[in-house]
């Protein structure tokens, strides 16, 4: 828990350095900072607090996951524990600007919040859930296009913009459906991985095409607010996918040419994909949502 302590303290220092050197009597209300020509960027790295509704299917054997993010870690088999890796990104020029989301996500979650149901193909019951072990990655890129600005409307300072975006959605998945052996007939396709516990897992990639639309507003200088959506899959990788963002940017401090402000906000992505049929189905029905937060740097 140091390093985010740490790196966090060396952006305050970054930024208390740079208004330290000629501090006023009094603060000078945040200014739009100058027009710049050509490409800007943004990254920002996030902690998404997700939760898990829907269900997944491996090698036959579906388990349900309902869950919330303390529910998550309170359930977490440590020491596998959980990992997750975030950021957003977007380069801009003009009109035109890429948009980059990036998802690690790595979680082993005990049997208390998880179902196993079901039967198999000689018509024994599955046993109970023994857990869920979840490892993925999401990677999406988009090109966006504004189409329509407005000076104003909230206020004399505001400004507001529509953008179009399309582009596509790659997932890798690595799923571990563990069940309980009590009362299980077929296991012949199952691992027994420890005493009592059969486990059925697999991995998959697919990919999916979307479009999108992205409403950005600026309430003053140094406040944004940005809400974006998004649909996909079309049955080219998964049948169908929705995502939702909205986000909350507001500028804290300036170093140098990087301009830092904290984002808060609100994620929700959903996705039907299936491969395969009876003991060979791997299915992934599934809405992962919750708050974001994290930290934007400019330059």
């Amino acid at each position: 828990m140091k390093k985010p302590f740490a790196a966090f303290a060396v952006t305050l220092g970054l930024c208390g350095s740079a208004v330290a050197a000629d501090m006023p009597t009094k603060a000078p209300p945040i200014t739009p900072p100058p027009a710049i020509e050509g490409w800007t960027y943004s990254l920002t790295p996030y902690a998404w607090a997700l939760s898990l509704d829907g269900s997944m299917t491996v090698k036959g054997r579906t388990s349900d996951v309902n869950v919330n993010f303390f529910q998550i870690l309170d359930h977490t088999q440590f020491p596998k524990g959980l990992l997750e890796l975030a950021a957003l990104g977007e380069a801009r020029n003009g009109r035109f600007a890429l948009l980059t989301d990036l998802l690690y996500l790595k979680a082993d979650i005990g049997a208390g919040v998880t179902r196993t149901r079901g039967t198999d193909a000689l018509g024994g019951a599955l046993g109970i859930s023994a857990g869920l072990g979840l490892e993925m990655f999401i990677g999406q890129v988009a090109a966006a296009y504004e189409f329509a600005r407005w000076n104003g409307m909230t206020s004399p300072g505001s400004t507001t913009a529509l953008d179009i975006y399309a582009g596509g959605r790659a997932w890798w998945q690595h799923a571990d459906v563990q069940i309980a052996a009590t009362g299980t007939i077929n296991f012949l396709d199952l691992t027994v991985s420890r005493a009592g516990v059969l486990s059925a897992d697999k991995s998959v990639s697919w990919f999916d095409p979307l479009v999108g639309l992205r409403l950005r507003h600026q309430f003053a200088p140094g406040m944004n607010f940005v809400l974006s959506g998004d649909v996909g899959g079309f049955d080219v990788g998964s049948k169908f996918s929705w995502q939702v963002l909205g986000a909350l940017d507001y500028e804290f401090c300036r170093s140098k040419n990087i301009v830092w402000s904290g984002m808060l906000g609100y994620k929700a992505l959903s996705v039907d994909y299936s491969r395969g049929s009876g003991l060979t189905l791997y299915e992934f029905d599934m809405t992962i949502h919750g708050p974001i937060f994290g930290v934007t740097a400019r330059f």
